[in-house]
């Protein structure tokens, strides 16, 4: 296995950056001339007391009127560094929430299925914000380090005891502070983890508000996520206790130098040639010197935590090859919708046998529906031609043509399907129709509902396209649901239209109005179809009979009715339900 280089995280997160360049040079400039400022305020200050000391008034006011106009325009800078990091920061923001959503919806629906959308939410939020508060903090840390180093260079100029005496403390306390980030840096990555279990756990309970309710299971769900988040109380307090103690060691060692700088100075004073005034620039500069260690320290130590974070980040961004989609080249012309199995095989990631050796033909314009037991296969047939998982071995064959080599834009503008729950967006019907196809005319909108039986329902509503349907299409009944998310599938030409248990959840009467219109459409295009209702898809040109990942029959109803017994006990069940 190839060795991480290191920070290669932090590198690519440098490349969001260097698309900005110019915004980030103008906010390091603007810092690099507050730092001189404050360099040389403290100059100025150090001068004013030594007017002070020999009673030269008007040198002090003039010292004094100086600094406050420098510290004006060090005020002044500040606000004006506020444009340029604010845009930098939303703008890399906007590229790296842009990246990760790109990539998510080309990893594969296996590698997806493990992350959780929990997972990526988190991702997308709390860990760009992360990167994006420490990338800013690293860089005025970068600044703030070269000007304490100033600072130390210049207390060399006024006493070089002294100057070796603070760079001395200065490698002492970071030494203590290597230790800080030593503990820190193997504990944080777990509080990480357990935080984005916990947000997981909380997205899905909001999204599983109503079933919670019905299934009355309150108190169990509050348990399974408090159960989550005392671990990562656990996790975090331990990781703060850890770090305050740290940080008070720090501090111990900081005052011990503060006292041994008192006692060298009262030294030198006494038995050289040690002068108040340099004793008290010395002092002065000191504090920001011994601070040097500190904001050593702090630099490793946030490098660390944005390392972590951009890692997080990049594993989604850049997911291995073997996670990633992969598509071939071809687009068929003049393709009719025949699809081809030939000996499949498929397991998901729990390595179980899902179908064994599946084999069949559909023909073009033809119907076809998929029956059988729950866990038998038949969605996961349908997930294989859409694409969405791949075979371990067989063929898929497009006409002629191999699903490996079929380009992305070719299974997408032929292939679409509707799920026994599909997603309609929390936006109008006219914007769920464009998220399909940005150019789609209103005409062709109320062509598509009215093909469907839905145009009537939405010519009542106050305001028609523009009519908000809520998260997931809640304001809609199930069969207005299922007709617009047929609708929308139409949006593009498809050539094969598959329904995944799309009436199951339905009444009588909406099963029947959606039944009717995928009959309608079954002498446009070829129809593939999974019903537990197996009522529903008696008028099939072909029915499919699929047990234990195994094609174990196939035919007409009425032939199935007559000749298979498997057939005739899930026909039986259908019924009796």
């Amino acid at each position: 296995m190839a060795k991480v280089k290191r920070y290669w995280a932090l590198k690519q997160i440098l490349k969001f950056y260097q698309k900005h360049i110019w915004l980030y040079v103008g906010f390091v400039s603007i810092l690099l001339v507050k730092a001189a400022i404050s360099f040389y305020s403290a100059m100025l200050i150090a001068q004013l007391i030594a007017k002070m000391m020999v009673a030269d008034f008007g040198a002090v006011w003039k010292v004094a009127a100086i600094n406050l106009g420098i510290m004006l325009v060090y005020q002044a800078l500040s606000y004006l560094n506020t444009y340029f990091y604010k845009n930098l920061e939303n703008r890399v923001r906007f590229d790296l929430q842009q990246k990760i959503i790109e990539s998510a919806l080309n990893i594969k629906m296996s590698y997806y299925d493990n992350f959780g959308s929990g997972v990526i939410v988190t991702r997308l939020t709390s860990d760009i914000d992360h990167i994006s508060e420490r990338f800013k903090t690293l860089t005025e840390k970068i600044v703030n380090i070269i000007r304490r180093v100033s600072y130390l260079a210049y207390i060399f100029v006024l006493n070089v005891y002294i100057g070796v005496f603070v760079l001395a403390s200065v490698i002492v306390v970071s030494l203590v502070y290597t230790i800080r980030i030593h503990y820190l840096s193997k504990l944080k990555p777990k509080v990480k983890a357990q935080r984005e279990v916990v947000n997981s756990k909380l997205i899905e309970t909001v999204r599983a508000v109503k079933d919670i309710k019905t299934l009355n299971c309150d108190e169990n769900v509050l348990s399974l996520v408090g159960d989550a988040q005392k671990d990562f109380i656990r996790k975090d307090n331990h990781e703060y206790y850890v770090g305050s103690l740290l940080c008070k060691l720090t501090d111990a060692v900081v005052c011990l130098s503060e006292f041994a700088f008192m006692a060298l100075s009262i030294f030198l004073m006494m038995y050289y040639d040690l002068t108040a005034t340099i004793f008290y620039t010395c002092y002065l500069y000191k504090d920001h010197t011994f601070t040097l260690a500190n904001e050593f320290g702090d630099f490793r130590f946030k490098i660390a935590e944005c390392e972590v974070c951009a890692k997080r980040l990049f594993a989604l961004v850049y997911p291995s090859q073997q996670n990633t989609e992969h598509y071939g080249t071809a687009y068929l012309q003049n393709y009719e919708g025949g699809i081809t199995f030939k000996d499949v095989n498929f397991s998901y990631l729990n390595e179980i046998e899902v179908l064994k050796g599946v084999s069949f033909e559909i023909k073009p314009k033809s119907t076809v529906a998929f029956v059988g037991e729950s866990g038998c296969g038949k969605s996961t047939i349908t997930a294989l031609i859409g694409h969405l998982y791949y075979k371990n071995s067989g063929e898929i064959l497009f006409g002629d043509a191999e699903i490996d080599t079929l380009s992305k834009q070719f299974l997408r503008n032929n292939v679409a399907i509707v799920n026994q729950f599909p997603y309609l967006f929390n936006l109008s019907i006219r914007e769920n129709f464009k998220m399909i196809d940005a150019e789609i005319l209103d005409d062709k909108i109320w062509e598509l509902c009215e093909k469907v039986g839905l145009k009537n329902y939405i010519q009542t509503l106050p305001k028609g396209l523009d009519s908000v349907i809520g998260e997931g299409g809640c304001q809609l009944s199930g069969g207005q649901r299922q007709k617009l998310c047929i609708a929308r599938a139409l949006c593009r030409n498809v050539k094969i239209l598959i329904f995944d248990e799309a009436t199951s959840s339905l009444d009588n009467s909406s099963q029947n109005e959606v039944m009717d219109v995928i009959r309608a459409l079954s002498s446009q295009m070829t129809i593939i179809l999974i019903a537990h209702r197996l009522s529903t898809i008696t008028f099939a040109d072909s029915i499919l009979l699929i047990k234990d990942g195994q094609l174990v029959g196939e035919g007409k109803h009425q032939t199935l009715i007559e000749n298979n017994e498997y057939y005739q006990s899930l026909y039986k069940k259908s019924v009796g339900e």
